[in-house]
């Protein structure tokens, strides 16, 4: 995972040191996220800065901040602790519980834009490119006992709270048009291959698909 996150590193300083920063764009919008073989849709924002290297090529970082999901079941089950057992308390075991499972997902993904038809500030435009994205899920599953009159101190009740950190490369293709002011409306879709560097409660493949696909609608002001 060290090696990873090194490397990870490496790529991002090297790639701003290469930058030109006379001239720059910050925008914002909102993101969807799907997942292939997971019916779970997430909506949620995008902050991004670009910056040109070239009229046609350019560096971009977006972070993204998803809605939390929940997933409520009736599947829960408390069990009496064994002092409380000893005791005599009654029930022993309490079963089909409300269950609330909720996770979280924030993610950072950086990489290069090559415009297509004209440039990155004039007229409509193509563009395409790669990225990296790094993604941190906060993954919690709960018992409620709201309206049960127990004594939670009797029983073991499970809270399981964790974080996953997931690593992903991908693709990602899109369309820019420039307002007759200053800035442009930018519309793309990419897809990610992610992996996972930590991830103790398995939050990929049951949360977060490998195969994931976004879109992001933003409107970006230009600064010259």
């Amino acid at each position: 995972m060290e090696s990873k996150i090194k490397i990870l590193m490496l790529v991002v300083f090297a790639t701003i040191s290469t930058l030109t920063f006379s001239q720059y764009s910050v925008g914002g919008g909102i993101s969807t996220l799907h997942g292939a073989g997971i019916d779970i849709t997430r909506y949620g924002l995008n902050v991004y800065y670009e910056t040109p290297r070239t009229e046609v090529n350019t560096f971009y970082i977006r972070p993204t901040l998803m809605l939390p999901q929940k997933f409520i079941s009736n599947n829960g089950s408390i069990q009496t602790t064994e002092e409380a057992f000893n005791q005599g308390v009654s029930p022993s075991v309490i079963d089909n519980l409300r269950s609330v499972e909720k996770t979280t997902y924030f993610s950072i993904d950086g990489g290069t834009r090559i415009y297509f038809i004209n440039t990155y500030d004039a007229g409509f435009s193509l563009y395409g490119g790669g990225h990296l994205k790094g993604i941190i899920s906060n993954y919690s599953n709960e018992v409620d006992l709201t309206g049960l009159s127990i004594d939670p101190n009797n029983y073991v009740v499970p809270n399981t709270k964790a974080y996953a950190l997931l690593f992903s490369f991908g693709g990602n293709f899109g369309a820019k048009y420039q307002l007759p002011y200053r800035g442009a409306i930018v519309f793309d879709l990419a897809i990610d291959l992610i992996s996972r560097l930590y991830d103790p409660a398995v939050v990929l493949g049951n949360e977060i698909s490998p195969l994931s696909l976004s879109f992001n609608l933003a409107y970006r002001f230009d600064w010259y």
